[in-house]
């Protein structure tokens, strides 16, 4: 895990009276189920300017959003313990978190993915733009 970039994803994007406890869970013994929890009702959770674009069927947008980024990797926050708390190539990260069933979480230093839990037809998906 790497703390730093899961505290600055909290600071930038999530509202000040949830901040604390998502990052207990985070950084807690039920880190997966926090998880979980927060991507069940993300929106809920979010900074209202932050919101760049939602929907369920946005994923050709957020592949733009990658393909601009000048970064080439990404750091996951995921439901899945195989990619969780990894860095990920941009190009494999929309394959990685995308339509599995299961919140995920890619974070870009100036903007973030999320797929929350797939609950009936396709996943809510949201593009997080930085605020600076």
């Amino acid at each position: 895990m790497n703390k730093r970039i899961e505290e600055e994803f909290v600071k930038n994007y999530i509202v000040s009276s949830k901040r604390d406890r998502l990052l207990f869970e985070l950084h807690g013994k039920k880190r997966i189920e926090g998880i979980g929890r927060f991507c069940h009702c993300a929106d809920g959770f979010f900074i209202e300017s932050a919101i760049k674009l939602s929907g369920k069927h946005i994923t050709d947008e957020l592949q733009k959003a990658i393909k601009k980024s000048k970064e080439n990797k990404c750091y996951i926050i995921s439901f899945y313990e195989d990619i969780d708390g990894t860095e990920i190539g941009k190009n494999e990260v929309l394959d990685a978190i995308i339509g599995r069933g299961m919140p995920s979480i890619a974070v870009f230093d100036d903007f973030a993915i999320l797929e929350t839990e797939q609950e009936q037809g396709a996943a809510m998906k949201f593009l997080l733009q930085r605020q600076d």
